[in-house]
């Protein structure tokens, strides 16, 4: 099972320029990325969440579903203090280059977390189906 994802931060990354557009681009898909990860924070830790349920299927799944959920909080911090960076220093030229630098650590580190949530869900679907 293979799941493509290209966020709109990447393509931010790739693309950088000083204009006020990828400025307001950067800072909105930062906006968007916080958003949702404040809402898989709700869902999946909650108590009928993706992960919860895996760990409750399949106990042994406990240590790497708490380290996704670290890896989210982790994620979540970094995206706050890339956000507030970037509304402090928005338009400024010198600064494009480490924030698109720091734009593809960020999406590269939602890709890895999205992949362990996936494959935390997965095993614990895959060990009750094959009934260990």
């Amino acid at each position: 099972m293979s799941t493509t994802y290209y966020s709109t931060l990447t393509t931010l990354a790739e693309a950088p320029a000083a204009s006020g557009v990828w400025w307001s681009s950067v800072a909105r898909g930062l906006d968007e990325l916080m958003e949702k990860l404040e809402q898989e924070a709700a869902i999946d830790a909650g108590p009928d969440g993706a992960l919860e349920k895996a760990v409750r299927e399949e106990p042994t799944l406990s240590a790497r579903a708490n380290s996704a959920n670290a890896e989210r909080m982790a994620l979540q911090v970094r995206v706050f203090e890339l956000r507030q960076f970037v509304s402090a220093n928005a338009g400024d030229a010198e600064h494009v280059d480490y924030v698109a630098s720091e734009l593809a650590k960020v999406s590269e580190t939602e890709m890895k977390y999205r992949q362990k949530v996936r494959a935390v869900v997965w095993d614990s679907l895959t060990q009750d189906i094959g009934g260990e």
